[in-house]
């Protein structure tokens, strides 16, 4: 998959640099072929129980040749999706420069929600309800992140962790995001 990568990268698809309507072809081809074929095997794999064979069979045999079409699939859409100034382009630009508040804030928002400290919903959540969490979070993250640089420089993480490296406390008002 690594060497679809740089041919994306050489011939400028991950660069946005070519026209809309391709990039629409390849979401059309990578999507049109690679869900009918992924819902197909996860109704498998949820009718047998998640059976060790079944899974195994369809996370690792049977998309392998749909795979590549459904990464660009997603490839192409992120590139659409993701033009300079817009809505998410934003919100995951300043998520990616508090990524060691976010990951660190992720572990203690699950650990909370799922262990015996917490609310221990460990199990105790159906595969759905676990995905409902993960998207949660990632709003929650998304949603923070943009109006926090708005207002302070660093995240407190990497504001703590650039004092502690540089041996004195930075300077932290002032965001450097425009508003």
């Amino acid at each position: 998959y690594m060497l679809f990568g740089m041919a994306a990268y050489r011939n400028g698809m991950l660069t946005g640099q070519w026209e809309r309507r391709r990039y629409w072809r390849w979401v059309a081809i990578g999507f049109g072929i690679g869900i009918p074929v992924y819902a197909a095997l996860a109704l498998w794999m949820i009718r047998s129980d998640f059976g060790l064979v079944e899974v195994t069979s369809a996370t690792m045999v049977l998309t392998t040749p749909i795979r590549p079409l459904m990464i660009m699939g997603w490839a192409a859409l992120i590139v659409l999706l993701m033009r300079p100034g817009g809505f998410l382009t934003d919100r995951l630009a300043a998520a990616g420069r508090m990524a060691f508040t976010n990951y660190l804030g992720t572990s203690l928002i699950c650990t909370t929600i799922f262990y015996g400290y917490g609310l221990g919903w460990y199990g105790a959540l159906s595969r759905a309800e676990v995905y409902l969490v993960v998207f949660a979070v990632w709003a929650l993250i998304l949603l923070w992140s943009k109006p926090w640089l708005e207002r302070f420089a660093y995240g407190p993480l990497e504001w703590l962790w650039r004092s502690l490296a540089r041996g004195r406390a930075q300077a932290m008002a002032g965001g450097v995001l425009a508003r």
